[in-house]
């Protein structure tokens, strides 16, 4: 029996208001004509504060590394806050700083916008690293991650947002078959602890885990769930992460061999909410398997419809264009053959909810390979920023921008130095229906750099940049979903109650029911 997931709409408004550091005001009576003037519903502010959480800070001498990079939108998009290194009076001075869990002092920090707080791990069992961002850099703020492994079980390149804090999370694609193992990672960077359901679906439909239930995450800690040992025998599997008291930060590694050859690992994506209408970006282009894994996680079949977004326009793919997908399952459907090597993105049409995940494999014969997700996204709103992209020989990265619009979509993509340099400058227009591949290409000599990527006035627009390493052995590959950072918080309207404390409820807005 599916459980649907549901928050109260005082405690989403709350859970915004914490993220954003919204502080408010003990309100004063006022008389009928003061009333008259103040708000009746709640309002949106600029974002003051924000906290991200970088999952896991993996190292081994000589093996494996691990960089952190934060960074804040461009300055058009901070929601009239100052481009100052000073907040203005009664906001927080600005600072963007990563930090480790559980400890205050930060390793890097930077105090103005573009500049970019890198952090780089070259320690064993160093906590996972929490950055925070405060006054006029906290609107637009992003964060991320970037492991690289070159040998053994997890050999590859794995990159993840690191994410805020929240009430619910989606992942699709994972799976618990032979030599392959799916990995949750909970943090709680609040001061009270938590309470997390994961919900799990596979292929026969909602998984029957109570070792899943009621989890309770500790305030400043983290929990790590191995999906093997909840679900050992699912081949495909779907999870929601469903804080029923206070939030966490959610994340889902993936890895793989078979035999002793590491046959690739990165980090899932959080999908969006399912919904009847959805787009998948970001399919890499190029030889390998290339899967779409979909969730009906409803207590009804769900009718499916695919269309793939292609260099030469929107198709339906011959035998796969309608699904039927039973109550709570999760269906695989291999799109390889009708992309033909070509980079796309995938739009699906359901008559009930779902979500859903593409998986891109690089590399060739019997050697090790490495794979890239990229997950069902929100079309970008403003301007999206990549905050760690590595140049030098081998490297190439490169976007891919997808809309389904029966418009033309224009964006300008501008390359960062970490000191808040513009290095450089291009346009794209993709076509009606289509996607675009285009290479990143940096000044000679870069070597680490952000991207910004910012849509025209125009149809939706979807994107993932592409990371790949050449490495001897094969290649390495990671991805990276655009999405338009947080800039505003919702502050909800503050009204006197005069039975507090004689057993008197003050009505409710209604805008919490």
């Amino acid at each position: 029996m599916n459980r649907p997931i549901v928050r109260l709409g005082v405690v989403a408004v709350v859970a915004a208001v914490l993220v954003g550091g919204v502080t408010l005001l003990s309100p004063a009576l006022t008389s009928a004509g003061e009333s008259a003037q103040a708000p009746t519903r709640p309002t949106r502010v600029p974002l003051d504060r924000a906290t991200f959480v970088c999952p896991e800070s993996s190292y081994v001498s000589g093996q494996t590394s691990t960089d952190v990079a934060a960074v804040a939108a461009p300055a058009s998009v901070d929601g009239g806050q100052p481009n100052t290194a000073d907040g203005a009076a009664g906001t927080p001075e600005a600072r963007l700083a990563v930090s480790s869990l559980g400890t205050p002092t930060p390793v890097a920090s930077v105090d103005r916008r573009e500049q970019v707080a890198t952090y780089a791990v070259r320690k064993t069992q160093t906590p996972p690293l929490v950055v925070t961002a405060h006054g006029s850099v906290a609107p637009g703020a992003v964060a991320g991650q970037l492991t690289r492994t070159g040998t053994g079980p997890l050999r590859g390149l794995a990159e993840t947002p690191c994410s805020g804090p929240g009430a619910q999370f989606w992942f699709v694609g994972t799976g618990s078959e032979l030599g392959r193992h799916g990995r949750v990672y909970l943090t709680n960077t609040d001061e009270g602890s938590a309470q997390v359901d994961l919900r799990l679906y596979d292929e026969k439909g909602e998984v029957d885990s109570d070792a899943g239930r009621g989890l309770t995450i500790a305030a400043g800690r983290q929990q790590v769930v191995e999906l093997d040992k909840l679900a050992p025998t699912s081949k495909h599997l779907a999870v929601a992460v469903v804080a029923q008291r206070g939030r966490v930060s959610a994340a889902l590694r993936d890895d793989a061999v078979k035999g002793e050859t590491a046959v690739g690992v990165d980090w899932i994506p959080s999908a969006t909410p399912p919904a009847k209408e959805i787009v998948v970006p970001g399919v890499a282009s190029g030889d390998g398997e290339r899967v779409l894994t979909i969730v009906a996680p409803e207590d009804s079949t769900a009718s499916v419809n695919l269309s793939l977004l292609a260099a030469n326009g929107s198709f339906r793919p011959a035998d796969l264009g309608d699904l039927e997908i039973k109550p709570g399952a999760v269906v695989e459907v291999p799109l390889q053959n009708a992309l033909r090597k070509q980079a796309g993105a995938v739009r699906i049409d359901s008559d009930v909810p779902v979500t859903a995940s593409v998986r891109s494999v690089l590399g060739s014969g019997s050697g090790p390979h490495d794979v890239a997700y990229t997950s069902a996204a929100r079309a970008l709103s403003g301007p999206a920023v990549v905050p760690d992209t590595r140049g030098g020989t081998g490297r190439t990265s490169s976007l891919l921008l997808s809309s389904p619009s029966q418009q033309a979509v224009n964006a300008a993509v501008t390359l960062v130095a970490p000191d808040g340099r513009q290095l450089h400058t291009s346009r794209v227009t993709v076509r009606p229906g289509s996607t675009v591949e285009l290479k990143v290409e940096p000044p000679k000599g870069t070597e680490r750099y952000a991207v910004v990527v910012t849509p025209d006035r125009g149809g939706p627009l979807y994107g993932t940049r592409l990371l790949v390493e050449n490495a001897k052995d094969g290649p390495m590959v990671s991805s990276w979903p655009l999405a338009t950072g947080e800039t505003t918080a919702v502050r909800p309207v503050a009204r006197a109650d005069i039975g507090a404390g004689i057993g008197v409820e003050a009505p409710r807005d209604p805008i919490f029911h």
